[in-house]
């Protein structure tokens, strides 16, 4: 029989448990309370504050009134230091401690705002320009600059008059303007031209290579579109993943042969692909219907959870740190099962388990310099961002094949790296490491690092924004202190699946 959670011992009164007595668990009042004329507080759920000593739960600081912007006691310099509880976050737990007896909670759905305020009928050229110069940074990406991508797209957009060229440049103009003045009539007109063009170029017979690459980068450009923005439909960036990774196996793009711009392409298309695996694993809703009735892609069936995307993609044709860590991401999804179920007892799965720790472990470094080449910045960005993925995986496999009734994996010195390393001083564009190292700030100090690390990240201004992504990690660390009040074992990879799940629209993690 599987459970999300189990009990480590049975539970007496909460006044036993505070005076650390043996309860004989009477009801409605226990014996040994009225024997020693004390009130039995009962048995029920509660919340409880932290001591003065006690660094294990949540933060806790005191906001001055003549500043919401000055440092607090626990490091944070937000305006906002408190995590709180909500009715939703009971109703998760409760989900959580009795499976199968209650829907699972959706965390509420604020109000997106608007990036700025609309203006209507920019020039097209302006918008161009725009995303020359800023728009192009909040394109999600592996390597930590965008301009590589940037360039690529820049490039096609001015070359010989074509159906895929022309759904390239709308579907530019709307994630442009999109960024630049928030969703209005004009840029829902620019995603409607760019959904027809791209609609022309699918039911071309003949595509070349060219026109293939542009149709991928029009799908990856509406895809960050829908990121920037998401919908209550729960999927439409995922549409255009699968669109892109069609016709990047139709047109053979991803070939040793193609030109370094169609490589830079598919990189872009690779990580996209990589880092949805991630997030249909953990998508607890029986089906996500990705079939779209625009003729753009081709219909397909609903997809089951946790499913391919592509059953027979491709590996990417570059044996580069960024595709080795991405590929064994993508095979962890894929082998993973609950440490509930009874097969993650057998001998073969845990070799395999093994053999992924020690893939992780081994990432290919980055090919040595040579005399003509010199350490520039963006090389040792990317060092940066390979060894933060690698340390993220490591904890990820870990946590989430680890069987709560056993003991732990030590990670303490791995964690505390990271957190006295990067998390202090830098800050963060790609959510899945970020997501799975704000999991391991137990302490309000470290707490108190993701929350500064999320708000540096944002003042940026390079990635979306964050208020989900945030509300996110406070409901894991919710969910980490009810447990750890009620007692409780808490399974890493059910708490993940239902916070993910518990999202209204399906979340990106890239």
């Amino acid at each position: 029989m599987s459970s999300n959670s189990t009990k480590k011992s049975r539970h007496g009164c909460w006044t036993c448990k505070g005076r650390k007595v043996q309860c004989d668990q009477g009801f409605p009042t226990c014996r040994r309370c009225a024997q020693a004329r004390r009130e039995c507080e009962g048995y029920g759920l509660r919340l409880s504050w932290p001591r003065d000593n006690d660094k294990k739960r949540a933060m806790r600081a005191s906001v001055p009134l003549t500043d919401t912007q000055m440092p607090t006691s626990t490091g944070y310099t937000g305006c906002d230091p408190f995590v709180n509880v909500t009715s939703q976050s009971i109703e998760l737990f409760q989900y959580l401690t009795s499976p199968g007896t209650r829907t699972r909670p959706k965390l509420g759905a604020r109000s997106l705002k608007l990036w700025r305020h609309p203006r209507s009928e920019v020039p097209h050229m302006e918008l161009v320009h725009y995303f020359h110069q800023i728009a192009h940074s909040s394109l999600a990406t592996f390597s930590p600059t965008t301009s590589h991508i940037r360039d690529v797209i820049m490039n096609m957009m001015f070359t010989h008059d074509t159906v895929s060229r022309r759904a390239l440049i709308y579907a530019t103009l709307a994630f442009s303007s999109l960024h630049r003045s928030g969703l209005h009539r004009q840029t829902m007109l620019f995603k409607v031209a760019a959904l027809e063009a791209l609609s022309a170029s699918a039911k071309e017979a003949a595509q070349g290579p060219a026109e293939a690459a542009q149709h991928v980068a029009a799908c990856m450009i509406l895809c960050a579109f829908e990121i920037l923005l998401p919908s209550e439909s729960s999927g439409e960036w995922l549409w255009y993943i699968r669109g892109a990774m069609e016709i990047v196996q139709r047109a053979q793009l991803g070939n040793r042969s193609c030109t370094c711009t169609n490589v830079k392409l598919v990189d872009w298309v690779y990580y996209h692909d990589s880092m949805s695996r991630f997030t249909l694993f953990h998508w607890g809703h029986k089906y996500l219907a990705v079939e779209s009735k625009n003729p753009a892609f081709t219909p397909v069936p609903q997809i089951k959870q946790g499913a391919r995307i592509l059953d027979g993609r491709t590996a990417p044709p570059l044996t580069i740190p960024a595709h080795g860590i991405l590929n064994i991401l993508s095979e962890i999804c894929e082998v993973l099962l609950d440490p509930s179920d009874p097969r993650s007892q057998d001998v073969s799965y845990k070799d395999k388990l093994r053999a992924l720790e020690w893939k992780v472990d081994n990432i290919p470094s980055l090919p040595p310099l040579t005399d003509a080449t010199k350490p520039d910045k963006a090389r040792a960005d990317l060092e940066f961002t390979v060894q933060l993925y690698q340390t993220a995986t490591r904890v990820y496999l870990a946590r989430a094949s680890q069987n709560p009734l056993e003991p732990s994996v030590n990670l303490d010195a791995l964690i505390d790296e990271a957190f006295a390393g990067p998390i202090q001083d830098c800050y963060c564009r790609h959510f899945f490491p970020l997501l799975i190292l704000s999991c391991e700030a137990r302490g309000e100090d470290q707490r108190a690092a993701i929350l500064n690390l999320i708000d540096r990240t944002e003042r940026k201004g390079y990635v979306r924004s964050m208020e989900t992504f945030r509300r996110q990690v406070e409901s894991f660390w919710i969910q980490y202190d009810l447990h750890g009040d009620d007692d409780r074992i808490l399974n890493y990879l059910s708490l993940m699946k239902t916070v993910i799940s518990s999202n209204p629209a399906l979340p990106s993690y890239v």
